[in-house]
């Protein structure tokens, strides 16, 4: 057996004890259990076993080319020798041949295609020479063959952390955390993780213990803040934004999420001040400066604006993106006639499809429809074949209620090469204004065959099911699986809540759409769909309050109206 000690889990082990291992190796029995778990547990000659023990040794000794060379005359005598095939994977690995870690541990793995180690060589390989996307199953595949390895969880970690794969992040640092309950660092990535997944109470948790063992750690005021942000807790939230960028002042990517809190809490004096350090950190920032002035106007500091004005005007310069955001910026601030001037400026130099699109568009910003849909029509005449005035009509029609005008704009767009996804989901909306449910479910399983991954579509069709009391099962899945790919999206959140409420989970129904006001910054829909639950709860005085905050923020909504009086 102690030549199976040594052949599969190869230890850096001194030289006296492998002489040792090498004198009683020659004296075991080759057992069938050994052949089964490792065939490098038996060699063909002295010779082989030879050269692997003194590879051992040479690689312990810190002379890995040396132990290399002796590796590779053990495997020309054994080539199926998987301790030595691991050993030269992980000394190239150490060198920096990325090539051949990947090789020997690919010829590793043709004999033992679960063998831990090789996968996560292999997934090491793969990531380090640039195919992170390749390298995730396998370090997956690693961690499933051997749950022991902390070091086979961290990578995966790591690998998972560059791709985006939150979910996938998170559980490498659970299983981190629960072979190495001390490691804080540990600690605080599950808590930034489960942060970024919406599980706000896993990420406390995590973040108490990660404090606990590292209460010096960077980071951990800010991502406490970041935590009570998504509990709701903005208050808190901001006071924690606050002591963490007193001591990380330069920090503007905090400085902006502060910003954006305080404008949701409606502090606008607070949040133009912070806006102003982040602008004046990043005077050519057009996003940086177009917030300050927005909450110039807010905070009642007409001076400050009416000064920020040219220079937002010169940064947007002849960009049309920009020059529309600058418009959409005036319109919110009542200033729209002076948008729609600044637009028909850009317009007077630009040709002629270019400038009545323009027109339309700074018009549209206005909620000037009428007008809109005039120079859209003349944009389609100027450019007949062009597709964006076209679209841009469809949405003026759906924003006017004229549904049926705007599915028949939809889909002449979609005969014309328009983006097929985004438009069905349009078709299917107007077809549902218009009753049609049956057409707005087949249109969307149309979209959701183009993209079978699309949060947005499973979220449509889900919440369509739900809406209309249809394969309510089906929604909830549907509308989780969207959730999974984006977990902190308010509709989402709204619709998980809304087939809860369909299927009778009142309670679970009732925690969603709490969580979905706070998303979406008290969505008057959101707030009727979580007023209704209340009134099934008996809760009836909590349903009048949603019932009047939605209409606060839509005094046109008539089935908020009906609501409300029928339960005074």
């Amino acid at each position: 057996m102690v030549a199976v000690w040594a052949a599969c889990y190869a230890p850096r082990v001194k030289l006296l004890v492998l002489a040792s291992l090498l004198a009683l190796a020659f004296c075991l029995p080759r057992t069938a259990h050994c052949a089964a778990a490792d065939s490098s547990g038996i060699y063909p000659n002295e010779e082989a076993l030879r050269h692997y023990v003194a590879g051992l040794a040479l690689e312990e000794g810190g002379d890995p080319g040396e132990a290399l060379r002796e590796f590779y005359r053990a495997l020309a005598l054994d080539p199926h020798s998987i301790a030595a095939l691991r050993h030269v994977s992980e000394l190239a690995a150490r060198q920096g041949d990325v090539a051949q870690s990947q090789e020997f541990a690919e010829r590793g793995l043709a004999l033992a295609p679960h063998d831990g180690r090789l996968l996560w060589l292999k997934g090491a390989a793969l990531f380090n020479g640039g195919h992170p996307a390749d390298a995730l199953p396998v370090l997956e595949a690693a961690l499933d063959a051997d749950s022991g390895q902390v070091e086979y969880a961290r990578t995966l970690a790591h690998v998972a952390e560059a791709l985006g794969r939150t979910s996938v992040v998170a559980r490498a640092w659970r299983r981190t955390t629960a072979l190495e309950e001390e490691d804080g660092e540990a600690w605080f990535q599950l808590a930034a993780a489960e942060t970024r997944l919406g599980h706000f109470t896993a990420a406390e948790r995590a973040l108490a213990t990660a404090r606990d063992l590292a209460p010096e750690r960077p980071g951990l005021t800010f991502l406490e803040g970041w935590i009570r942000e998504g509990q709701g807790r903005r208050p808190e939230a901001i006071e924690l934004f606050r002591k963490h960028l007193a001591t990380h002042a330069d920090d503007l990517a905090t400085r902006r999420r502060l910003v954006q809190l305080l404008a949701r809490e409606r502090r606008w004096d607070e949040a133009y001040h912070e806006a102003h350090v982040v602008s004046a950190a990043q005077p050519e920032d057009f996003v940086a400066l177009e917030v300050e002035t927005d909450l110039a106007f807010r905070a009642k500091r007409r001076p400050a604006a009416e000064a920020l004005l040219p220079k937002l005007e010169a940064v947007a310069g002849r960009d049309p993106d920009r020059i529309l955001r600058v418009v959409g910026l005036l319109g919110r601030n009542g200033r729209g006639p002076q948008g729609v001037a600044l637009a028909d400026r850009w317009g007077a130099t630009a040709p002629a499809g270019e400038r009545e699109q323009m027109a339309a568009q700074s018009r549209a910003l206005i909620d000037d429809t009428r007008g809109a849909l005039v120079h859209a029509r003349l944009a389609i005449i100027a450019e007949p074949d062009s597709l964006a005035p076209r679209q841009l009509a469809a949405s003026l029609f759906q924003t006017r209620h004229e549904y049926a005008a705007a599915e028949s704009a939809w889909t002449d767009g979609l005969g014309r090469g328009a983006d097929s996804l985004s438009t069905l989901l349009s078709i299917a909306f107007c077809r549902e204004q218009l009753g049609d449910i049956p057409g707005a479910e087949h249109t969307v399983r149309d979209a959701l065959r183009i993209d079978p991954g699309n949060p947005r579509t499973l979220n449509f069709l889900g919440y369509l099911l739900a809406d209309h009391s249809r394969a309510l099962d089906e929604a909830l899945q549907l509308i989780q699986r969207a959730l999974e790919l984006d977990p902190d999206n308010g509709a989402y959140i709204d619709s998980l809540g809304w087939v809860y409420y369909r299927l009778g989970r009142l309670p679970e129904s009732r925690q969603q759409l709490e969580r979905a006001v706070q998303l979406t910054d008290g969505d008057p829909v959101v707030r009727e769909h979580l007023g209704d639950v209340y009134k099934e709860l008996k809760m009836l005085e909590m349903a009048r309050q949603q019932y009047r905050l939605g209409l606060a923020a839509d005094a046109s909504n008539t089935k908020l109206k009906a609501k409300l009086a029928q339960i005074r």
